[in-house]
């Protein structure tokens, strides 16, 4: 469990400094996390509210690139 710790933790820097790489990251280690809970059996629940989870942090890396690719021309002028 440790080992799980140190991963999201650096999973959540990585979306912190680099949102574009780090949401991708994100919801596909929940994907994981989904997979193994449907695999196993019980807790369905917790795999549903993950599902959820995963899709907010894959929009969150889709508008971080949106951003990217538009720019920011207000803060570009400045």
């Amino acid at each position: 469990m440790m080992i799980v710790g140190v991963i999201e933790i650096i999973a959540g820097l990585a979306v912190a400094f680099k949102p574009q790489f780090g949401g991708y990251l994100v919801s596909a280690w929940l994907v994981g996390i989904i997979l193994d809970l449907v695999l196993v059996g019980g807790d369905l629940d917790v795999a549903l509210r993950d599902l959820g989870l995963s899709l907010a942090a894959f929009a969150l890396a889709r508008l971080a690139e949106a951003e990217v690719r538009v720019g920011a021309p207000a803060r570009a002028r400045s």
